[in-house]
């Protein structure tokens, strides 16, 4: 029994030293990753964490500082129209961080609020701004949207990443902690190894994947600005839509249940909420079956919480049809408009007087 105890123990021991050395090669060949101070999941595919939700999920360790921060939630829409680099540009004096991942519905949103919140002591929660934006796409049901064939039925983005690693357990009750979210940081320099291997793996093979997926190729910023929309594009979108919704006739009324949760959440914190209501072509509102439900069921809602302290809403700016680049998100050219207009309302009325962040990245 002695010698098979001892057995193990050296198995163990070398199993360890081997992971040692392979965590100590993979540190020196690809360092840490270099996210900067200002989080930005836009530029996820440019870091070692390769997906928005992976990003985001594995990056969040550094907003726990007591700098005053605006963290911006949302699809891809917030994220391409609201850069987080012109946005951290006209509010100087506070952090700005773009943590919107596209794809997301309310429930992930919420998901990624519950994110930042776990490994922020409560005093830091104080100094958190959230702004969320809000449109018809953001109200997709659950089943719809995560009860799909690629996943565990009701599994979001966010989820399988709690999952891929370790860090989170599968429960009857949703997702349980197994690495202390206050221990993040321990726990990303730990994987390193299986990160430099996928994104080896990932660049390795870009080409080949490339050819077998038929990916499209990357749009610049000028073939964005560019881009006209044809009659046949804009019914494809519709129909996109449609189905991405689940065909429904009407939204349901848990999705709304979920943003006022979350909201409430943010306030309990002692923290500030900005909701925007976010622009879509006119074409996409008048086409799209649930927008008039939307609305009906958002404008008494936000009428509702913006009565709240600590609550702003910023209504959808004026635009044009031409300054979006497909049915949803702007065109680069309008962008640092948008980033204007929406600093103005959240430096006027949201960001504490006196407002300090540590020095721009």
């Amino acid at each position: 029994m002695k010698l098979i105890l001892k057995q193990t123990a050296l198995l163990i021991g070398a199993m360890v030293a081997l992971y040692g050395a392979a965590l100590a090669l993979s540190l020196l060949l690809v360092p840490r990753a270099q996210l900067g101070q200002r989080l930005d999941a836009g530029q996820a595919t440019q870091s070692l964490y390769m997906t928005e939700p992976k990003y985001v999920f594995l990056a969040r360790g550094q907003l726990n500082t007591p700098s005053d921060k605006l963290l911006l939630v949302g699809a891809s829409n917030m994220q391409a129209g609201f850069r987080q680099a012109q946005m951290q540009a006209q509010l100087p004096q506070a952090e700005v961080h773009n943590l919107s991942v596209g794809g997301s519905n309310i429930t992930q949103v919420g998901q990624i609020v519950d994110l930042v919140r776990e490994v922020q002591s409560p005093e830091v929660r104080r100094h958190n701004t959230f702004v969320i934006g809000l449109w018809y796409g953001l109200f997709a049901d659950d089943k719809a949207r995560w009860y799909t064939e690629d996943r565990h039925a009701g599994d979001t983005d966010i989820d399988i990443e709690r999952y891929r690693y370790g860090f989170y357990r599968r429960t009857a009750h949703g997702p349980a902690p197994v690495l202390p979210p206050e221990r993040l940081d321990w726990g990303v320099v730990l994987i390193h190894p299986y990160l430099v291997l996928d994104r080896t793996a990932r660049d390795l093979t870009r080409s080949l994947r490339s050819y077998l997926a038929a990916k499209p190729k990357v749009i610049t910023d000028e073939q964005r600005n560019a881009t006209v929309i044809s009659e046949a594009e804009r019914q494809k979108y519709l129909a996109f839509w449609r189905t991405y919704m689940g065909s429904a006739q009407t939204l349901n009324d848990a999705p709304f249940l979920v943003l006022e949760g979350t909201v409430e959440q943010i306030l309990a914190d002692g923290g500030r909420v900005v909701l925007v209501d976010m622009p879509i072509p006119a074409w996409h509102a008048q086409g799209a079956v649930l927008q008039a439900d939307y609305r009906r069921r958002v404008d008494p809602l936000l009428a509702r919480l913006k009565a709240r302290p600590g609550v702003k809403v910023v209504p959808a700016f004026g635009t044009e049809d031409d300054d979006f680049s497909d049915e949803v998100h702007p065109k680069p050219r309008v962008t640092n408009l948008w980033a204007q207009r929406l600093a103005t309302a959240v430096a006027a009325d949201v960001l504490p007087p006196g407002t300090q962040a540590a020095s721009a990245n």
